[in-house]
């Protein structure tokens, strides 16, 4: 067990993190959600680099939509495409109100339709991991299972909101039934 135990650490959570009060203060719905085009720009990154490549993913994606003509209808998204040790399959994007066509790392894609488990997070980015927990154990608990790669809409935005305890940050899961 001296052996394996380090390893296991790498693919592992401890289960008093997922289970903790700071997991329950969240309350989570379901929702019925209707396919949403989008603008989004991936990248495969390590965890470390999250907030550095979601500014350069959202930056350029807002200037293709402004070029292309896109209009945009709410606000930044981050999608979780493939989460692994070491490092994440990330894309991150704009709603719009129609598809416009995508040009060089700038991709159309589609916000999935369907049922989703939704919660709000408010607070800075780094506690966000306690609202995914919350709606994992929501999913469990209402014997639903995972229907895709959760995203996280920024509700606020930080350059309006400086103080990160003001920031509102939404959490969708799609799930089947």
């Amino acid at each position: 067990m001296t052996q394996v135990g380090p390893c296991l650490k790498l693919y592992h959570t401890n289960a008093t993190v997922l289970l903790g009060s700071s997991a329950m203060r969240y309350t989570v719905s379901e929702q019925a959600l209707s396919p949403q085009p989008v603008l989004v720009a991936r990248r495969r990154i390590k965890r470390t680099e999250i907030a550095k490549a979601v500014g350069e993913l959202l930056g350029a994606v807002f200037l293709h939509a402004q070029r292309a003509g896109g209009t945009i209808i709410g606000p930044p998204f981050s999608r979780y495409l493939e989460w692994g040790p070491a490092l994440l399959s990330i894309e991150s994007g704009l709603p719009i109100a129609t598809p416009v066509a995508g040009e060089g790392d700038v991709l159309t894609g589609t916000l999935p339709g369907g049922r989703a488990a939704v919660t709000t997070h408010v607070g800075p980015y780094e506690q966000l991991f306690d609202a995914y927990a919350a709606v994992q154990l929501w999913i469990e608990e209402h014997a639903r299972r995972a229907a895709g790669p959760p995203w996280e809409v920024y509700v606020t935005d930080p350059a309006d909101h400086p103080d990160p305890k003001d920031w509102r940050t939404e959490i969708f899961w799609p799930v089947e039934t």
